[in-house]
C-alpha cells in the first residue's frame, strides 16, 4: 500500500463564496476512505445552510476563530480547539458570526464530497455566485438535502 500525501504545494486551494477551500486530502490520496477539507470562513460569512449528508459523516475541528453550528438542538458556538462530530443523516449548518475570520478542517468519511466544494468553486471561480437553489440541486447530486 503506498502512503497518500499532499505537500503544502500540491494542496488544492479553491475559491468560495464567503472564504476557500483547501483540499488538503482527497479521496484519491486515501482511496476513498476519507477527504480533508479546509474551510476559511470570512468575518460574517456562511458556510453552510442546514442540510442533512445522506451518504457521509462530516467531522469539524475549528482552528482560529468561533464557528456557530445550526444543530437540531439550537446553535452552538465552538471556538478554535474544540470539534463538532455530525453523523450522517444529522441536521446542521455552520457560519461565522463574528467580526473575524475563522478556520476549521472537515473530515468527510468516506470521501467525495470534496468534488462538491471543487464544483462550487468552479462557479464562483467563473464569476457566478451560485442561488440557494442551485446549491440545494448541486447537493442532491452528492446525496445531501436541505434540512
Amino acid at each position: 500500500m503506498t502512503l497518500g500525501m499532499r505537500r503544502p504545494e500540491d494542496v488544492e486551494e479553491l475559491p468560495a463564496v464567503g472564504g476557500a477551500y483547501r483540499i488538503t486530502l482527497s479521496g484519491a490520496d486515501t482511496g476513498g476512505r476519507l477527504a480533508v477539507v479546509e474551510m476559511r470562513l470570512a468575518a460574517g460569512a456562511l458556510g453552510a445552510a442546514p442540510h442533512v449528508h445522506h451518504g457521509h459523516e462530516e467531522d469539524f475541528v475549528v482552528l482560529d476563530g468561533e464557528i456557530a453550528f445550526d444543530t437540531g438542538d439550537g446553535d452552538v458556538v465552538v471556538g478554535a480547539g474544540g470539534s463538532v462530530a455530525v453523523p450522517r443523516g444529522s441536521a446542521h449548518g455552520f457560519r461565522n458570526a463574528t467580526g473575524e475570520p475563522a478556520r476549521c478542517l472537515m473530515i468527510l468519511t468516506p470521501a467525495g464530497y470534496e468534488d462538491y466544494f471543487r464544483e462550487v468553486s468552479a462557479l464562483v471561480a467563473a464569476g457566478h455566485e451560485p442561488t440557494a437553489a442551485e446549491l440545494d440541486e448541486l447537493r442532491a447530486r452528492f446525496r445531501t438535502t436541505p434540512a
